[in-house]
């Protein structure tokens, strides 16, 4: 059984209003001590919004997928808490190269812990655009991250976040 589910929710997500749709779904709970990201200041759901758009402005790519939403499930039978979950979803992050944007929120509304996770299609470094990634690969760094906080949590393993996953 995995301890971690990645789903990439349907949707084309390429009208132009989907990142303030998506971004406005992720901080829907109004819990700003469980909302990380890179590239952005973590400010207020409109001007990371805002932030968001800059970017694409900036390289005059407003065509495309706007947005990749993507939701990590963790397994509830592993106890973790949301500040640990917003940790994993740090590492989950830098899966995605510290030159997207990306904004995540843990949300604790259900059973079970999950970060929904928004990325920028358009890379704030070199205006790079890229609105896939391979979920198999996706799926075993995640594995990877969710064994070292297991380790971490469980275990008291000291944990280099650099070399983590």
């Amino acid at each position: 059984m995995s301890k971690i589910e990645v789903e990439i929710p349907k949707g084309q997500y390429e009208n132009y209003d989907a990142v303030d749709k998506v971004i406005s779904y992720i901080l829907r709970l109004d819990d700003m001590n469980l909302v990380g990201g890179y590239g952005v200041l973590i400010t207020n759901k409109k001007n990371i919004i805002e932030q968001f758009y800059a970017v694409k402005q900036f390289y005059g790519k407003m065509e495309g997928k706007q947005i990749r939403h993507i939701i990590f499930s963790v397994e509830s039978t592993l106890y973790f808490n949301p500040q640990q979950v917003k940790i994993l979803g740090y590492w989950l992050a830098q899966y995605f190269g510290n030159e997207r944007q990306v904004i995540f929120a843990v949300h604790t509304d259900t059973k079970h812990l999950h970060i929904h996770m928004g990325i920028n299609t358009i890379a704030y470094t070199n205006g790079a655009y890229q609105a896939y990634w391979q979920i198999e690969e996706l799926k075993a760094y995640a594995e990877k991250c969710v064994d070292a906080m297991a380790d971490m949590v469980w275990f008291g393993k000291s944990i280099n976040a650099e070399s983590l996953c």
